[in-house]
């Protein structure tokens, strides 16, 4: 699935600069009269670059092996954008209280991951033509209901890695915090491309600065 994400991506991308009759169109320019231009939402997938020190979970296998999915949502005023982002996450996190008892990650996808959920604050700019930088800030908390594969027990998700076992320090520290949350910074560029008329796709690529994710994804455009 995630080879056939990343064909779709690339040819989106060939399609994209292939369009001569849309190169010179420009989202972002504006009237007086018509200061908002549109809104898009769309998903992001994140992959989880950077790992706790020491690290005493699983074997990393694959850049994806850890990560989120961002649902998120823009609007485009003037040469400014506006976004909200939920994200579910599956991140790899440690965390420890005053008497050093760890908060136990849930298992995901063959990893040994934490269930936490994010919800960010976007700000954009259009810098150049149809190119937008855009910094976000999340308020991250768990442990949290997911709202993809919610139907799965933990076990299922965690299979391979010893959920069931006691001698492991994460299982036998299940309740050992209550409540995990911080604050995390992401930034990101995205391209708006016009595919026919008011309508269009908005390719995106990013990174979160606090766990090393990099996001990458694309989002259906509406023009005003």
């Amino acid at each position: 699935m995630k080879k056939v994400f990343f064909l779709a991506l690339l040819l989106v991308s060939f399609y994209t600069f292939s369009q001569k009759e849309y190169s010179n169109v420009v989202l972002l320019r504006t009237t007086k009269s018509q200061a908002f231009k549109g809104f898009s939402f769309g998903v992001l997938l994140q992959g989880q670059i950077k790992y706790p020190h020491p690290y005493y979970g699983p074997k990393v296998d694959g850049l994806y092996n850890d990560g989120a999915y961002h649902f998120i949502v823009d609007f485009y005023i003037k040469k400014f954008m506006i976004g909200f982002q939920m994200t579910d996450e599956y991140l790899y996190l440690k965390k420890a209280d005053a008497n050093g008892a760890i908060w136990k990650p849930r298992g995901f996808n063959g990893s040994y991951s934490s269930l936490t959920r994010a919800y960010w604050i976007s700000l954009g700019y259009n810098v150049y033509n149809n190119f937008n930088l855009k910094l976000s800030m999340g308020f991250r908390n768990g442990p949290s209901n997911s709202v993809l594969m919610n139907d799965k027990l933990p076990f299922e998700i965690a299979e391979g890695f010893n959920y069931n076992d006691p001698s492991n320090i994460f299982n036998s520290s299940e309740n050992s915090l209550n409540k995990y949350s911080e604050i995390d910074f992401s930034a990101s560029v995205n391209y708006p491309v016009i595919l026919y008329r008011k309508f269009g796709i908005v390719p995106e690529i990013g990174y979160s600065f606090k766990h090393g994710g990099l996001i990458s994804g694309v989002s259906v455009i509406f023009l005003n």
